[in-house]
């Protein structure tokens, strides 16, 4: 009896250990498979970029189980802009967004942004760029990790040049330069009386395209605590006034061009040289029929750039949601993906440690435009923010065009549109 009663013992203890080891491995299995988080990832890219940005989505969905982006384009920045803001009204946000900088102001105005400060990594503090950090900086809180960011450049057509007898490997240094360089390759080619290629393009696209030339001849744009327009000083007059005589005087651009008319106007080889962002460098070099040139932005009295470009926000409210999109944020800005961005779509590499790679050095002696935009790190600078940006742009925009294409008096023009942005700023101060 007691023998047949030890057999039995032993029989169940070992149906419980098999079955035992059966839960734990279903319990296992279960655990390996579960379902990853899922983030929704908005953005603005385009083109080879989106075609960038969707392979590092892909490799990061690929190489782990536990998170799974699933990347939206949503239009250009204002296009999401407007999206955000419409999305935030009803609360269905996604959880990570791509912002433009100067957007940044709107959605931490209104709560929309819970600051991440604490959450980044010391590493990533000493490594990605300073001027990059500051960007996404609203009164010593980061809302955001920098993404794609940009300065501007100056294209120019090394063909054109040759055939107006400048030299391709000197590019005009200051705008005194561009003007006499602009006298050579402005070309009536066939003698009709209208000009063929004008020598160069400067579309002051608003707030981006003024505040860098006003800041190298010493002036700002607003003032430091963001209350009092400070464009329409003397300084600003003389960049209006140096425009218009480009215009007028010397007769080396057109007046009434935009940016996008210009941009075209250059790929088709009727702008000599002119300012874009340095996100087009490698469209340009894989579409252009002839050499692209990029130099430094020129300067007046002083060296001085604009930092535009993105971040990427987490609107997501959920502890587990927001660390899951921490994680792939500090991924996709890491220092091999910055190398990779960089090279494959021309916005700057955000690391030190990737600006000082053995792998960037080695692209830029087989690329040298792109290492241009990098060398102007040192001198540049974000826009002045405020939440009303997009407005007092507005503002700029049309003053710009009232002085270039109606030639009316800058002085009187940027004082109206200063008083019309004071207004805005005194706002922006009550609401506060």
């Amino acid at each position: 009896m007691k023998k047949h009663i030890s057999y039995l013992s032993i029989v169940a203890m070992f149906g419980i250990a098999i079955l035992g080891l059966s839960s734990y491995n279903l319990f296992a299995k279960g655990i390996a498979h579960k379902s990853p988080i899922e983030l929704t990832l908005w953005h603005s890219m385009s083109i080879y970029q989106e075609n960038t940005l969707e392979k590092l989505i892909d490799q990061y969905n690929s190489m782990q189980n536990d998170i799974k982006v699933n990347p939206v384009f949503q239009g250009l920045y204002n296009d999401m802009r407007i999206k955000l803001s419409n999305a935030a009204r009803s609360g269905n946000l996604p959880d990570i967004g791509q912002v433009a900088i100067e957007y940044l102001d709107l959605f931490v105005s209104r709560g929309y942004i819970e600051p991440i400060t604490n959450d980044i990594p010391q590493a990533d503090r000493d490594d990605i760029l300073e001027q990059f950090w500051n960007g996404v900086t609203r009164n010593d809180e980061i809302y955001a990790y920098p993404f794609n960011q940009s300065v501007q450049v100056l294209y120019y057509n090394k063909k054109a040049f040759e055939k107006a007898g400048l030299d391709p490997n000197k590019p005009p240094k200051t705008w005194d330069q561009v003007i006499e360089y602009g006298k050579k390759l402005t070309k009536d080619f066939d003698g009709d009386g209208a000009i063929d290629q004008w020598g160069v393009l400067i579309s002051l696209e608003g707030v981006f395209g003024f505040t860098p030339l006003i800041r190298q001849v010493g002036g700002e744009f607003l003032n430091e605590d963001r209350t009092k327009a400070l464009f329409n000083s003397n300084k600003g007059v003389k960049i209006m006034n140096m425009l218009l005589d480009m215009a007028y005087k010397y007769k080396i651009m057109p007046s009434n061009w935009n940016l996008f008319e210009g941009t075209n106007a250059f790929l088709s080889g009727k702008i000599a040289m002119g300012p874009i962002t340095c996100a087009g460098i490698k469209f340009a070099e894989e579409n252009l029929p002839w050499e692209l040139g990029i130099a430094p932005l020129p300067y007046i009295e002083n060296k001085s750039v604009l930092l535009g470009g993105a971040g990427l926000v987490i609107f997501s409210k959920s502890a587990r949601k927001r660390k899951a999109a921490l994680e792939f944020i500090q991924w996709l800005t890491n220092k091999e993906n910055c190398i990779k961005w960089h090279e494959n779509t021309g916005y700057l590499p955000l690391r030190k440690s990737a600006i000082n790679s053995y792998e960037l050095k080695s692209f830029y002696l087989k690329h040298p435009n792109y290492k241009v935009p990098v060398d102007q790190l040192p001198y540049a600078r974000p826009p002045d923010f405020t939440p009303y940006l997009p407005q007092i742009d507005q503002i700029i925009r049309y003053a710009i065009d009232d002085i270039m294409i109606n030639r009316k008096s800058p002085k009187t023009v940027l004082d109206l549109a200063a008083e019309k942005v004071d207004e805005l700023l005194a706002k922006n101060k009550e609401e506060k």
